[in-house]
């Protein structure tokens, strides 16, 4: 008798995402108010953040953010945290397959 595969849904994906804001004051209210619902919206969750310091006094968001394995990948989520008007720049750094 063959046996027979069960069908997984997508996979949970843990995320780095590097966020450079356009502004350097009020980055907690930045990803709690402004962030988070755009990856909610997208399916995600923001499990924990983190302000650091690049230079000159700019600062960045790293955020991990687990997300569902879709078509497109971290892109659209990239794309979608991008667009916002308090947002120079959202790249993700590094994404594994967590389950």
């Amino acid at each position: 008798m063959a046996e027979q595969k069960k069908k997984k849904g997508p996979k949970t994906l843990l995320g780095i995402f590097d966020i450079i804001p356009e502004d350097f004051e009020g980055l907690e209210d930045l990803m709690n108010n402004v962030v988070k619902p755009i990856v909610e919206k997208e399916g995600g969750m923001v499990e924990t953040f983190k302000i650091e310091p690049i230079a000159f006094g700019a600062k960045k968001i790293i955020a991990r953010i687990l997300l569902k394995e879709r078509e497109g990948g971290t892109q659209p989520l990239e794309d979608a945290i991008a667009s916002l008007e308090q947002v120079q720049r959202a790249e993700c750094t590094m994404v594994s397959i967590i389950s």
